[in-house]
């Protein structure tokens, strides 16, 4: 190769899929600004509420030592078992589902504001394809609302950890479900909420059609996650502690808050199956999300007839 042909070369930088991707991923980030703002803003109050509980421990224990172990159980006081297990179960009702039910709203509204103004034709004049150019805002909010919802679940963890280790909780199923419920699956459901506002949006293309299809949508795809215990035939070693199923509610369902429960189940397992259950059923809800997205972005190929 001779310097006249490898000056040239050498000059034009970086490869145009590399070039791309930093100024799309700033042109999200703008958009994304005001959205941020808000949804942090809405978080610090659930975060303190978390750091504040924390705090209150100290007080349990001391009413354990005051008044008795079994008195403590039994027995109403302010800072009882009874009355610290309703409180963390509240802690949770903040973060348990709402987010990925927040998440579908969000994403279908951000989608299908794209359609009905019209901005989407604009996009298709630029070197940014349709689809990168969705795929990104719905990486953005993904990164968005995972990252605010991430250290509220680690604060939480780190409530009900402690509180279930020192035997300052009730016994049953309340317990069972503030120790078992959240975790890194309910990142996974907000996740599985934005692909699910995603499909729904492209399907739709309507703002207010797509933001109650989406929530709707993610909402039945967790309880049939939850009603089938999909998440067993993964954590197998599970399978065998769980008998019966509960004939009442919806589908047979009870629930946390809006988040579907399989009440059976939780009080089949023990603090021990807490990460194989969490991890077997974040795994399918990543799943799941995953086939939303590629069934969007599928979608979103044959209306634009462009890759």
């Amino acid at each position: 190769m001779t310097a006249a042909t490898a000056g040239p070369r050498l000059l034009t930088g970086p490869r145009p899929a590399l070039r791309d991707r930093l100024p799309l991923a700033r042109i999200v980030a703008r958009q994304l600004r005001l959205p941020a703002l808000l949804l942090f803003l809405s978080a610090l109050p659930t975060a303190a509420v978390l750091v504040a509980r924390h705090r209150q421990w100290s007080d349990a224990e001391d009413t354990r030592a005051r008044f008795g172990n079994y008195a403590y159980h039994f027995a109403r006081h302010p800072y009882d078992a009874h009355t610290m297990t309703e409180r963390l179960l509240a802690d949770g009702t903040r973060i348990v589902f709402l987010p990925a039910l927040a998440a579908a709203v969000l994403a279908a509204v951000v989608t299908a504001r794209e359609w009905e103004s019209r901005r989407f034709a604009l996009t298709l004049t630029q070197s940014v394809s349709p689809a990168r150019w969705f795929t990104a805002r719905w990486a953005g909010l993904g990164v968005l609302l995972g990252g605010l919802l991430l250290p509220l679940v680690v604060l939480y963890r780190v409530d009900v950890v402690h509180a279930v280790h020192a035997d300052l909780l009730t016994q049953g199923i309340d317990r069972q479900t503030a120790y078992l419920t959240i975790g890194p699956v309910t990142v996974a459901y907000v996740l599985l909420g934005i692909a699910a506002g995603a499909l729904a949006s492209t399907l739709l293309r309507r703002t207010l059609p797509a933001a109650v299809a989406a929530p709707a949508l993610t909402w039945l795809l967790v309880a049939l996650l939850v009603r089938s215990r999909a998440a067993l035939l993964l954590d197998f070693p599970a399978w065998s502690k769980v008998h019966g199923f509960h004939p009442g509610g919806v589908l047979g369902l009870q629930f946390y808050d809006v988040l579907p429960q399989d009440s059976y189940l939780a009080d089949s397992l023990d603090t021990g199956d807490y990460w194989p259950y969490q991890l077997a059923e974040t795994a399918l809800a990543l799943a799941l999300a995953t086939l939303l997205v590629l069934a969007a972005l599928r979608l979103l190929h044959r209306r634009v007839a462009r890759p």
